[in-house]
């Protein structure tokens, strides 16, 4: 049996896909499958999807969905990849992003033979870009590699730190998909992603699996680069959907935190930003002129998140309201 399954989901993006699949290939270790998932891509994509695959000149598990027109979902569509994966780990990557250093698995190869079975989650770091400019503020764990590097903790001969699951949700950030690995029996226990999501999906992933690992290992290194989407274009899976359509997909992730984590600094995290997705939604309602539904979804924000300033913004709602 292989070690890691690496899966990708796609869907009318064979050129960055191209791009995601090569940096796959380059890949030092050789204990790996590709599976990839095209989600109903266009009819006219599926010539260069085939050539794409075929030039690999290696063995690709490759299935292609049925057609809808937003798609089946990255949550689905990622969970019918890992019904089919072999491997011990799965690793994910986007198919418009792609891994910047070939000796990734190589490294946490070495770390779980390190660690022994008892290795449930690995995370590292990647760069983010938009419109091909770095994003400078810290986007994902930046702050766990300053924490460590001011401890006296020693890594492992690959540069990894094992580290608590407090050490993890300190941050109050997550790991994004395409450096986390993640051990296929939790992610099987878990009930694999919530395919009801379609948003920050990875990160109740992240959540759910942080509080449940037996064993977390964090590299600081910088293995990824991710193409944060335009949300002017309609591109992704993410941008298809509505600001509004997002923002109720985050409050759901919220929702459950708050609602099912056993971590209290989940539980906190999830209600407190839950009530800042309501108020968002609630200014987003109000910017269409939807004050009955933008004085519903503030009210709900107050409960979540009061403040004396949000309390007067939902009473010039209802004035607004009456008014139109």
């Amino acid at each position: 049996m292989c070690t890691f399954s690496i899966i990708v989901a796609t869907r009318n993006r064979p050129t960055q896909f191209a791009g995601a699949l090569q940096s796959i290939l380059e890949q030092t270790c050789a204990s790996i499958e590709i599976i990839v998932v095209d989600d109903g891509s266009d009819e006219g994509h599926a010539a260069e999807y085939s050539k794409i695959i075929k030039s690999a000149n290696r063995l690709i598990s490759f299935r292609s969905l049925p057609r809808r027109p937003k798609g089946h979902g990255p949550s689905y569509v990622r969970n019918i990849a890992a019904g089919l994966a072999q491997g011990d780990y799965l690793c994910f990557l986007d198919d418009d992003d792609f891994w910047t250093d070939n000796l990734y698995l190589s490294r946490v190869r070495s770390t779980i033979k390190h660690a022994g079975t008892e290795l449930d989650l690995h995370i590292s770091n990647q760069s983010a870009f938009r419109s091909g400019r770095k994003i400078a503020e810290p986007i994902w764990l930046e702050d766990l590699a300053k924490g460590l590097a001011r401890s006296a903790r020693e890594p492992d001969a690959q540069g990894a730190y094992q580290i608590s699951v407090d050490e993890v949700l300190h941050s109050e950030r997550f790991c994004h998909l395409n450096t986390l690995i993640i051990r296929r029996g939790l992610f099987d226990d878990l009930g694999g992603f919530d395919e009801a999501i379609r948003w920050e999906e990875d990160r109740d992933l992240f959540w759910r699996a942080a509080e449940r690992a037996r064993q977390i290992y964090y590299s600081p290194f910088v293995v990824s680069r991710h193409n944060a989407p335009d949300i002017e274009l309609n591109l992704s899976a993410s941008t298809a959907l509505s600001e509004i359509e997002r923002r109720l997909y985050q409050a759901h992730v919220f929702d459950k935190a708050a609602l099912f984590s056993a971590q209290p600094t989940i539980r906190k995290y999830g209600r407190l930003h839950k009530g800042y997705t309501l108020k968002r939604i609630a200014e987003n309602c109000a910017m269409r002129r939807d004050y009955s539904a933008a004085r519903f979804f503030a009210r709900q924000a107050l409960g979540a998140a009061p403040t004396l300033k949000w309390a007067i913004y939902t009473v010039l709602l209802g004035i607004v309201g009456r008014r139109n």
